[in-house]
């Protein structure tokens, strides 16, 4: 895991069009519904495919980090803007997929929360900084974030849940304009406090000024985590 570069935080909506040919496919093996989470432990390097029929709760993403010559993917202006249109595709990426069909999405996890003050979570600002490197072989959760993940996964019933931690855009050497969007995350299991995996998914190659950086990212982790 590459160590993490100045991270900022941000958010910002989204355009819809020309998704689904731009994601890719990629083929992974599902994990049945009674054997899934033991299954994810035994294969911690694999992106896990989460069963299909168990409530998952999807946070918003956590930080941004903009590339060292300047300028955030996608355009956006901002860390908080490129945050805000990556949190806006991937609610649409996983709208799109049947494996996700339930699931508890950054919208509607921050309009439950706001219903709920008394929680005192805000979904943008956990305390992931001790994510931000590979927990290694010692993957139980720290405090407050087990906490903080537990009490938001309550409201929904949930046992399972997704966060990403940071974006950014990796160039490739020697090709500036050919590089990707990366978003590193975790997948966590709040009910035993175990980071089930943790690890980065790409987007597809595109320039870092498009949109498409963002797109073909959200697409890649919808596809990965729920494949329809």
């Amino acid at each position: 895991m590459r160590e993490m570069p100045r991270e900022m935080r941000a958010p910002a909506p989204a355009a819809a069009a020309a998704r689904r040919a731009a994601a890719g496919v990629l083929l992974l093996l599902p994990l049945p519904l009674n054997t899934g989470l033991a299954a994810q432990d035994a294969s911690f390097e694999r992106v896990p495919t989460l069963p299909n029929g168990v409530p998952v709760v999807v946070f918003p993403v956590q930080s941004a980090v903009p590339p060292a010559e300047g300028g955030w993917v996608g355009d956006t202006g901002s860390g908080r803007r490129a945050i805000d249109l990556l949190n806006a595709e991937l609610a649409f990426a996983f709208g799109e997929e049947a494996g996700a069909r339930g699931w508890a999405l950054g919208p509607a996890v921050e309009a439950r929360l706001a219903r709920n003050p008394t929680i005192g979570v805000d979904p943008r600002r956990l305390a992931y900084h001790g994510l931000l490197r590979d927990p290694g072989r010692r993957r139980q959760l720290y405090e407050p974030l087990h906490t903080q993940l537990r009490q938001v996964a309550s409201l929904f019933d949930a046992r399972l849940v997704v966060l990403p931690l940071s974006v950014w855009y990796r160039r490739a050497d020697g090709a500036p304009d050919a590089g990707r969007a990366v978003l590193l995350l975790a997948v966590i299991d709040v009910r035993r406090s175990a980071v089930l995996w943790h690890g980065t998914i790409e987007g597809r190659a595109a320039d870092a000024a498009s949109p498409a950086a963002l797109t073909t990212l959200a697409l890649r982790v919808a596809d990965q985590l729920a494949p329809s």
